[in-house]
């Protein structure tokens, strides 16, 4: 007599294979999971690349000089605005660098405007002026609906004080900085042009469309960072985080393009920025109720030592002031 095969499984059988498959999944979800942030810091490694190119189109096309953060008149001390070939009223550098996608927006909608267009774009506080459609300005990793599309307080900044500094904090008839040609970069390898960009705030601000350097430019007449206080939520830290360093956005680096046309993820202590983090304790003050790894402005030259060196942003590979600072502390000035 033929015995019967078993044809379903004990319960026990059930219950091992399920703790099998839970086991796989833990160790597998960490894996899938470092995959998706490696794939979307690639993403926005290329968009980066792809709008150095765009920049260097600009300045094949413009005399090898490089564009201002934003253009809000025709020239310093002037009444009337400046508006762009696509109507555009006071253009941040976004619309100077156009791709083969077209310009960082879409202009389509504001044509019926029949009139200069501002951040508002058709209706007053709207914000519609400032929502990118062009993806290539936009980050991957930067999801916070926002944030993510917004021209202003989107992921990606300029190093304005030394390239393109428009404001006019020196002197009222002139630019702070700009134009600034290609051929004072002595080291275009060693020059930040874009990078992933905090803004004003933590985690992330407004205003990152200007890119600070780790210590305050003035020797290209820069008199303040990018954002104001006006742009920092309600912190014991304003003048902290009025200030837009480079976001720590991928794993602890951030996405940099230099003038060269390279681009590569890097720390902010190979940025050249002080950052807050105990481990410093010896060498800078550490804010305790301020998170770890959020850079500190340099704003102005201490008698050292200090860690902001802007040998990565002047165009020149060195950092002249940095090094005086810190010899005259060790008696070798």
């Amino acid at each position: 007599m033929r015995s019967r095969r078993r044809e379903a499984f004990t319960i026990i059988e059930l219950l091992t294979v399920m703790a099998i498959l839970g086991l796989l999944m833990a160790l597998l979800f960490p894996s899938l999971a470092a995959s998706r942030r490696k794939a979307k810091a690639n993403v926005c490694l290329t968009n980066l690349k792809s709008l150095d190119m765009a920049a260097q189109l600009y300045l094949h096309e413009n005399r090898d000089y490089f564009f201002p953060v934003r253009m809000e008149k025709v020239r310093p001390n002037a009444i009337e605005d400046y508006v762009n070939f696509y109507n555009r009223k006071a253009p941040r550098w976004q619309w100077f660098v156009e791709t083969d996608l077209g310009p960082v927006i879409d202009p389509t909608p504001f044509k019926r405007l029949g009139q200069p267009w501002d951040d508002d774009g058709l209706f007053l506080g709207s914000g519609e002026g400032r929502k990118m459609s062009n993806e290539l300005f936009t980050c991957p990793s930067l999801d916070e609906p926002r944030y993510a599309h917004d021209i202003r307080d989107g992921a990606y900044g300029y190093n304005y004080q030394y390239l393109g500094n428009t404001r006019t904090d020196t002197d009222k008839d002139r630019w702070d900085n700009f134009a600034v040609a290609m051929h004072t970069i002595r080291s275009p390898g060693q020059t930040v042009l874009f990078a992933d960009s905090r803004g004003a705030g933590i985690k992330h601000g407004r205003n990152s469309f200007m890119l600070d350097p780790p210590r305050l430019a003035t020797e290209a007449n820069a008199q303040r960072f990018g954002p104001s206080t006006s742009d920092v939520d309600i912190s014991r830290h304003r003048d902290l985080l009025a200030y837009s360093p480079v976001e720590m956005r991928h794993d602890d680096t951030g996405n940099v393009a230099f003038t060269d046309g390279h681009a590569a993820p890097m720390t902010l202590r190979e940025l050249g920025y002080e950052y807050n983090d105990p481990a410093l304790g010896d060498v800078m003050p550490i804010v305790a109720d301020l998170p770890r790894n959020v850079a500190l402005p340099q704003a102005e030259v201490k008698d050292g030592p200090y860690e902001a060196t802007n040998r990565l942003w002047n165009g020149l590979g060195r950092d002249d002031i940095h090094d005086a600072a810190n010899d005259n502390l060790n008696g070798n000035g």
